[in-house]
C-alpha cells in the first residue's frame, strides 16, 4: 500500500556563505542531495519532492532518479516558502503528511527518518520533531494541510512560529542521532564534516 506521506527535500537556498550549491557538495562519495534524498526515501515515503530555485538547472540535472523537482519562483522568501510549496505539491498528490528534510543536513540517520515516518502514520495531524540531548533538529514531519497557512506566514515568521500561532500539536522524539543538528552552512562546517568522515 502506498505511504500516506511524501518526502520533501528543501534545496532552494542561495548557499551564499558556502560560495557554491550545498546540494552538490561531496559527502563521502555522494552529493549532499543524493545522501539526503536516499535517507528520506529509506523511510518508505513516496515520492521524494525536491524544492529547488527556479533557475537551479545544475541541481535539477543532478536529481537522483525517482525524485521530483518542485521549482520555487521566489527562493529569496526563505525556507518557509519552500516548505509551503513542497507541502502543497504533496497535498495535491493526496498525501496527508510529509517528511521535510534540509539538503544541508546530510548526516541524519536512516533510523531517525523511519522513526518519524512511523510516528506520523500513528498521529498524522501533528508536527513531529526529533531531538538530540534536548535540542530540536531536522528532518521534521508536517501535515500537508498546513500548506495554506505557511503560504500566509507573516514577514519574519518561520515554520515554528506559524505552528505555535495556530496551536498545532508538536510531538518531540528523542533520538541518539547528532546528525539531526549537523547543519553544513559554512566552509568550516564542511571541513569538520570531512574530518569526521575520515575518522
Amino acid at each position: 500500500m502506498p505511504s500516506p506521506g511524501a518526502g520533501i527535500v528543501l534545496a532552494a537556498g542561495s548557499s551564499s556563505r558556502m560560495g557554491r550549491p550545498k546540494a552538490l557538495l561531496d559527502a563521502g562519495g555522494r552529493t549532499f542531495l543524493e545522501k539526503v534524498c536516499s535517507t528520506v526515501a529509506a523511510a518508505g515515503v513516496q515520492p521524494v519532492l525536491v524544492v529547488v530555485a527556479h533557475d537551479a538547472q545544475e541541481i535539477t540535472a543532478a536529481l537522483p532518479k525517482d525524485c521530483v523537482p518542485v521549482p520555487n519562483p521566489n527562493p529569496e522568501l526563505g525556507q518557509v516558502s519552500s516548505m509551503a510549496l513542497g507541502l502543497e505539491a504533496a497535498l495535491q498528490l493526496g498525501k496527508r503528511w510529509a517528511l521535510v528534510a534540509l539538503v544541508d543536513h546530510p548526516e541524519v540517520a536512516v533510523e531517525t527518518a523511519r522513526l518519524l515516518a512511523k510516528a506520523a502514520d500513528a498521529e498524522p495531524g501533528a508536527v513531529h520533531v526529533p531531538t538530540y540531548k534536548g535540542e530540536r533538529g531536522h528532518p521534521v514531519v508536517v501535515p500537508t494541510a498546513l500548506a495554506p497557512s505557511l503560504f500566509e506566514a507573516q514577514e519574519g515568521e518561520g515554520a515554528r512560529d506559524v505552528f505555535s500561532r495556530l496551536g498545532i500539536l508538536v510531538r518531540e522524539h528523542a533520538v541518539d542521532d547528532p546528525g539531526i543538528l549537523l547543519d553544513v552552512d559554512k566552509p568550516g562546517d564542511l571541513r569538520k564534516l570531512r574530518s569526521r568522515d575520515r575518522k
